[in-house]
């Protein structure tokens, strides 16, 4: 076995393996360039594969157990690699046991050649006769030679997401870790880029990008060690979540997912992107709808009549989605705010005297589908559901316990709690026909995390991250199964779900809470490097109180709705929306579905410019965006005020000796330039105009089609 070489290739992107005389797994490449001239150095000098607690005593472990001896430290040493062909592709199983105790490891590794990426996880397995604990399951830890490593790693809590922070790794460990369990990515996003050259542009630079598909906590640990060598350790995060492991079971970490670049960072966010559509998403080559909401226009203070009137208005508008939004629950304790009757999903009588009915009737009637707002995993204690089952939420007995927006998570673990959950969503859309839509929300994070499932002993409250993540997606799973058609969006306090785990039973997610459309700007251009435009809510809302013509601009380079009174828009404001809805169903298939370039970064300057391309690099829609009049930073040449904003990752696209017509499609256009033009590919940078006139904040779109 000593000697064998294990190649993986991911389409260009590629992992490779080598067994060592010593028996241990090495890694020998990763990255574009996997055929390292292994003749000159013995494999047992290139980095372990899978490091573990007690073999690298100088180095951060991937894996650490306390076997049922006791013993602390793990050496693993090769036992075969087979390939495993299952509905997604084909695995790579590098099984691994422990020299002395009776513990397997199996190093699973997915190539994705069709979108360039590579999935990992780690599958433990305890062969003897005592229990063994699991301290930390990482998914992956791969190394990579670098002369000046930088971190690029996103946070930043509620209505501040997707905050960029680019740092350079000194000598020792950087670790990046998220908090909470439910609304994880709201803290932290699950992504970290990797440039082990120096700070990454778009178009230039090596580039690692890595992902970890987990609706709970991640981590990420950057070690840099002497030599120049640097290695990721990747998984869900594993403080707290120690795991007992009883003789013949076995634990898989959630998978970690990574992209590779030798051309900067916009090629490890396209190879993303087109594997959330085509491998994650639900239904992920769906155009999705243009969505009209009601929370921002009317909040809790629902009536049918008011409701009609925004029906009325949306479908005039061109809205496809009429999307009612939280306070239409709640008897005894009816859900006039946030303090009370979450956990009571039967509609109040008070504000509507007929129930929901005649508002989905009324809503269907114009054309439009009609959406509805619920929390099925929470509860507030000022409700009859906690009234008659203070037991179902996660709590640590004999302890104080905290609230966040005065509710409680409620505990999936336990059966019966998931038998209900399910039964909410199964029964409001039974007695409610017509709706073709929810909105899933969570709004708080674990607190206390105890936990009195059957399934969870004493001396096993650990499990619960693990168990709680798995337990929610086994309802959200179900839900899917029943209710195939209804389609169904994320959102946890805003942007709170953003992972490809739980994007598997989604179509879509609510980015951010936060719709000011200059703080909407770097939040979307944050969230553009995971995650497709497809699921990226983005609504036109009252929100800073920017003009409405610059927050279509923004929302429009998402998936774009309204969230606002469209009774009180006056004829002018009326008009702009109007032309945002018509010409945005004209672009959205390219926004959608197309290819990302990002063009001018808003981190550190007061503008921003991305595009999408269609496949061909026949048609294209450019957005470039002044966030205020003294234009700083940015400094590329040919990007200073009066020009036009660099394209070279646009260009790069289009083919530079065909003809394109070039118009200017801005919503409320303001704009002094012809609104049409025909140039070759080679001039379109030109045909780009200034940056939008006006007074800040201003915006301009383009349509680039080939003549």
């Amino acid at each position: 076995m000593a000697g064998q070489r294990i190649e993986i290739d991911a389409g260009g992107f590629g992992l490779v393996l080598g067994v060592g005389d010593d028996g241990r797994v090495h890694q020998l490449g990763f990255g574009r360039d996997t055929a390292p001239a292994t003749a000159d150095l013995p494999t047992w000098l290139y980095p372990l594969a899978y490091p573990t607690f007690g073999e690298e005593h100088l180095r951060e472990p991937a894996l650490r157990i306390t076997h049922g001896d006791g013993a602390t430290s793990t050496r693993l040493v090769y036992r075969g690699h087979h390939q495993q062909v299952d509905g997604r592709g084909t695995v790579h199983r590098i099984e691994l046991a422990d020299r002395v105790a009776p513990v397997r490891v199996t190093l699973c590794v997915r190539p994705w050649p069709d979108v360039g990426l590579i999935e990992q996880w780690v599958e433990v397995t305890n062969d003897g006769s005592a229990p063994c604990t699991l301290h930390q399951v990482a998914a992956s830890a791969p190394s990579f030679t670098a002369v000046d490593p930088h971190l690029t790693h996103w946070g930043g809590g509620w209505a501040n997401e997707w905050t960029e922070t680019t740092e350079r790794i000194a000598s020792g460990t950087k670790t990046v870790a998220s908090a909470g369990g439910v609304r994880s990515s709201l803290h932290l996003p699950p992504l970290a880029l990797l440039a082990p050259d120096g700070i990454a542009s778009e178009v230039h630079g090596r580039v690692a990008a890595v992902t970890v598909a987990w609706g709970g906590d991640v981590r990420f640990d950057v070690e840099a060690a002497p030599h120049g060598q640097l290695r990721v350790i990747a998984g869900a995060q594993h403080r707290g979540a120690e795991r007992i492991l009883d003789p013949g079971a076995s634990f898989s970490s959630p998978p970690a997912i990574w992209a590779w670049s030798e051309t900067g960072i916009g090629p490890t966010s396209r190879a993303l992107h087109r594997y959330a559509r085509e491998h994650v998403v639900r239904d992920g080559g769906r155009t999705r709808a243009t969505v009209v909401n009601t929370w921002e226009a009317l909040f809790f203070a629902l009536d049918p009549e008011r409701l009609g009137a925004q029906v009325d208005v949306a479908a005039d508008l061109g809205g496809e989605l009429f999307l009612l939004d939280d306070g239409w629950f709640g008897t005894t304790h009816p859900r006039d705010d946030d303090t009370t009757g979450l956990g009571d999903w039967e509609v109040d009588r008070r504000k509507f005297p007929h129930g929901l009915q005649p508002l989905i009737d009324r809503t269907l009637k114009t054309g439009m589908r009609f959406g509805l707002w619920v929390e099925p995993e929470m509860v507030n204690p000022a409700s009859s559901l906690y009234e008659d089952h203070p037991d179902w939420v996660i709590a640590e007995a004999g302890r104080d316990r905290r609230e966040e927006r005065n509710q409680l998570v409620l505990d999936l673990c336990r059966p019966e709690v998931a038998a209900f959950c399910l039964g909410v969503i199964d029964r409001v859309l039974t007695e409610h026909p017509g709706i073709s839509y929810l909105k899933w929300d969570a709004n708080r994070d674990v607190t206390e995390p105890g936990s009195g499932a059957a399934g969870i002993a004493t001396d096993r409250q650990s499990h619960l991250p693990i168990d709680r993540v798995r337990a929610t997606y086994e309802l959200m799973a179900e839900v899917g199964r029943r209710h195939p058609d209804v389609e169904l969006m994320a959102c946890a306090s805003g942007g709170g779900r953003g992972d490809f785990g739980t994007l598997r039973y989604f179509h879509e997610i609510w980015t951010s809470d936060n719709t000011d459309p200059l703080d909407r700007v770097r939040i979307q251009w944050g969230a553009s490097h995971l995650l497709p435009a497809s699921v990226l809510g983005a609504h036109v809302t009252r929100w800073g109180n920017k003009p409405l013509a610059i927050g279509c601009a923004v929302a429009m380079s998402g998936r774009f709705g309204l969230d606002l009174d469209l009774q009180a828009i006056d004829p002018a404001e009326r008009e702009i929306l109007r032309e945002a809805v018509a010409t945005y169903a004209r672009i959205r298939d390219l926004v959608q579905h197309g290819q990302l370039y990002r063009l001018v970064s808003p981190i550190g300057t007061d503008r921003a410019s991305l595009a999408y391309v269609d496949d061909e690099g026949d048609r294209a829609v450019a957005f470039a965006y002044r966030l205020a009049d003294e234009l700083v930073g940015a400094d590329e040449p040919g990007s200073g005020p009066g020009h036009a904003p660099p394209l070279a990752g646009l260009l790069a696209a289009i083919q530079p000796s065909r003809t394109y017509v070039v118009r200017d499609i801005t919503p409320g256009r303001a704009s002094p330039g012809p609104a049409r033009v025909e140039v070759l590919g080679a001039d379109v940078a030109s045909a780009m105009f200034a940056w939008p006139a006006g007074p800040a904040p201003a915006a301009t779109i383009w349509e680039i089609s080939a003549g």
